[in-house]
């Protein structure tokens, strides 16, 4: 079994604090497994009982418990501690625990650093309050809807006239996924173009996002579906897209999941990668 635990804080603005058993060593790692539930009922007006009317998964709350390795350290570590946990930034927190690394966001809620007898070994407690319960898987997963496959056979066989096949785009617009997080996750969509392409379309189940425009060699589109932003070259056009589209509903689902896309002209000089964290419920 892994046994190696590692809390790993990474504040807004760039500075890092690790619980590694090198400076600080973990005691107690509090919220980390899953989140907890609320189940909305209202009594039953017909038979026993109650009718579910509802279900949650409510922010979540974390809290972790460190000492010193080597109480000589006691002074600079503890005001290296104070320092860096101020509720005044956000931070990304990454947990290893049992072979495992997710990350969560979250705000410092509180922080102590005890005034204790000096010769003992320095604890820390820090608590945060993470608004989006889930856990997050630490690579932001990416799939190139038309992607390269290589072509080179066996024998191996050179025609001096048309040359050597090396690869070729598949073109089916169609990509399978197989999601497997815990829950629901958005996804963004990056389009480029090698040519013109007027008016693409992302379609995922029975919804799609489309942008009516036109798109030349060189432009780039950011759909961020979470959010219900678009961007072109890094200006906002939201208001091309087709009042049809629908953001909310286009995201991955735990197992199989299938995304296409078209336009009306030059849908073969797109290139579509999409990008998702992966969400778990816990660690």
């Amino acid at each position: 079994m892994n046994d190696e635990v590692v809390i790993k804080f990474i504040r807004d603005d760039g500075k890092i604090f690790v619980i590694d058993d090198t400076d600080w060593g973990a005691l107690t790692i509090n919220g980390v497994d899953a989140g907890s539930y609320v189940i909305y009922s209202e009594k039953n007006g017909r038979n026993d009982g109650s009718v579910i009317t509802g279900k949650q998964i409510p922010s979540r709350d974390l809290d972790f418990c460190a000492e010193v390795m080597d109480t000589n350290n006691n002074e600079v570590l503890r005001w290296n501690a104070i320092s860096f946990f101020n509720p005044k930034y956000s931070y990304k927190i990454y947990i290893t625990y049992m072979g495992r690394t997710r990350w969560i966001e979250g705000t410092v809620s509180a922080f102590k650093c005890p005034a204790v007898y000096i010769g003992k070994k320095q604890k820390l407690n820090v608590y945060f309050f993470c608004a989006d319960p889930y856990m997050n898987s630490t690579d932001d997963f990416g799939k190139d809807i038309a992607f390269q496959e290589p072509r080179f056979g066996f024998p191996f066989m050179d025609n001096p006239q048309y040359g050597v096949l090396v690869s070729v785009f598949a073109f089916s617009h169609i990509v399978d996924i197989n999601y497997d997080g815990d829950i629901d996750s958005y996804f963004k969509a990056t389009i480029t173009f090698d040519n013109n392409v007027v008016n693409p379309k992302i379609i995922k189940d029975n919804y799609f996002v489309r942008i009516k425009d036109s798109f030349v060699q060189g432009d780039t589109v950011i759909i961020d579906f979470e959010n219900a932003t678009i961007t072109k070259n890094g200006q906002p056009i939201l208001n091309k897209v087709d009042k049809k589209s629908n953001f909310t509903q286009i995201k991955f689902f735990p197992g199989k999941n299938t995304v296409s896309y078209s336009a009306d002209v030059g849908e073969n000089d797109m290139h579509i990668k999409l990008t998702f964290y992966k969400k778990y419920l816990g660690v």
